[in-house]
C-alpha cells in the first residue's frame, strides 16, 4: 500500500498510520514507537499537516483526518492536476499547424530541400521513420513487390502508430506483392486496426506520400533501399497523389483468405528447377552451373522464392516449399 502517487512518501504513510491506531496522542509517542528522532517526527508531522492528513491541537495533540475523506481529497486534488497537465500538452498541437506552414514556405523558398536524395538502408529507414511520426492526416503507398521481414518488423511501430491516431492509412498491392505470405498476412493485420488496403492487376512501381506534401520514391525501382527520393515540390507531389488515387479508384478490395490463395500465381518451370535442384545440391556455384546460369542470378531466384514463401533462411524455404507441394 502507497500513497506516493499523491505526493505522500512511503515513511510518512507509516507516520499517519501509526496515529490512525493510536489517536489523540503526542508526537513523542511517535518517534518512540517508530524509532525516529525528534526533527524526523516534525518534518512527518509538518508533511502530513500540508496535505491534511492530520492536524495540531493547541495542546500539541495529534489528530487524525478520516482516510476516507483526507486520501480521497488528495486523489481528486492530484487527478485534477494531471489534467491540468494533460490539457496543455494537447493543447501544444494547435501550434503545429503554424509550423508546419512555416517550414512548408521555408522548402518553398529553398529550391534545393524540394528533392533530397537518400542512399543507403539506415538513412532511407530514418527518414520513413521521422515522416511516419509528423503525418496528421494521411499515408498513401503503391506496393508492388513484397516487403522483406526485417523491413516489416522496423516499420511496423511506425504504422500502427499513425492507426492509433486515427490517420487514414491506405496501400495498393500487386499481386507480386500478395503472393508473399509475410507481406499478405502484414496488410491484413494492418487492414484488421483500420487500414485500408486493395489489390491492383496494373503495373505500380513503389512509392508512398504523407499529408500530401511529401512523397518517397526509389531511384531503382528494383531496389527500393538502395536509394530514394523525398520530394517535397507541390507539382511534382500533387501529380504522385493524382496517380496514387487514378489506382486506388480501379483497385479492387483485397478478398477473402480463401478467394485470395485460389489467384495465388503458380510456380514457374524456372523457379520449379531451382527447388529441385537446391534440394539435391550442397554449393550453390554447382547449382547454378546445372541451371546454365550465373551465380548471381540463381541466388536472385533463391531469394525470389524466400519471399514469396515468407521464409528466413533456405531450410524453412525447404520445408515450407514441401508443405505447400511445390517440391
Amino acid at each position: 500500500m502507497s500513497l506516493t502517487a499523491v505526493g505522500v512518501s512511503d515513511e510518512h504513510l507509516r507516520l499517519y498510520r501509526y496515529f490512525l491506531r493510536n489517536q489523540e496522542q503526542g508526537a513523542e509517542g511517535a518517534g518512540g514507537a517508530l524509532g525516529w528522532d525528534r526533527d524526523t517526527v516534525d518534518e512527518g508531522l509538518d508533511e502530513l499537516q500540508s496535505h491534511n492528513l492530520i492536524r495540531l491541537s493547541d495542546r500539541h495533540t495529534v489528530l487524525v483526518s478520516d482516510p476516507s475523506v483526507a486520501v480521497e481529497w488528495l486523489v481528486e486534488q492530484r487527478l485534477g492536476e494531471l489534467k491540468s497537465a494533460t490539457d496543455q500538452v494537447l493543447a501544444t498541437r494547435a501550434v503545429i499547424a503554424g509550423l508546419i506552414d512555416d517550414h512548408k514556405q521555408g522548402a518553398e523558398q529553398s529550391p534545393s530541400g524540394e528533392i533530397e536524395r537518400l542512399d543507403g538502408t539506415d538513412a532511407i529507414h530514418e527518414r520513413l521513420t521521422d515522416l511516419a511520426f509528423f503525418t496528421f492526416r494521411e499515408h498513401m503507398s503503391l506496393l508492388p513487390a513484397p516487403w522483406q521481414a526485417s523491413r516489416i518488423e522496423e516499420s511496423r511501430e511506425s504504422d500502427l502508430r499513425m492507426l492509433r491516431r486515427g490517420i487514414r492509412w491506405r496501400t495498393v498491392a500487386a499481386p507480386k506483392a500478395l503472393a508473399d505470405p509475410g507481406t499478405l498476412a502484414y496488410l491484413r493485420e494492418l487492414a484488421s486496426l483500420g487500414g485500408e488496403v486493395r489489390r491492383t492487376e496494373q503495373a505500380i512501381r513503389r512509392m508512398a506520400i504523407w499529408d500530401r506534401g511529401v512523397a518517397m520514391v526509389p531511384v531503382n525501382p528494383d531496389d527500393h533501399y538502395e536509394a530514394t527520393l523525398v520530394v517535397r515540390q507541390s507539382g511534382v507531389v500533387a501529380n504522385t497523389v493524382a496517380w496514387f488515387e487514378q489506382v486506388w479508384d480501379t483497385s479492387q478490395e483485397l478478398p477473402a483468405e480463401d478467394d485470395l490463395a485460389a489467384r495465388q500465381p503458380t510456380l514457374s518451370d524456372t523457379e520449379r528447377r531451382v527447388l529441385d535442384v537446391l534440394t539435391r545440391t550442397d554449393k550453390d556455384e554447382a547449382a547454378a552451373r546445372e541451371m546454365g546460369v550465373s551465380l548471381r542470378t540463381f541466388r536472385r531466384y533463391i531469394a525470389d522464392i524466400m519471399m514469396r514463401l515468407g521464409a528466413a533462411n533456405r531450410f524453412q524455404a525447404g520445408l515450407l516449399a514441401k508443405e505447400r507441394g511445390w517440391i
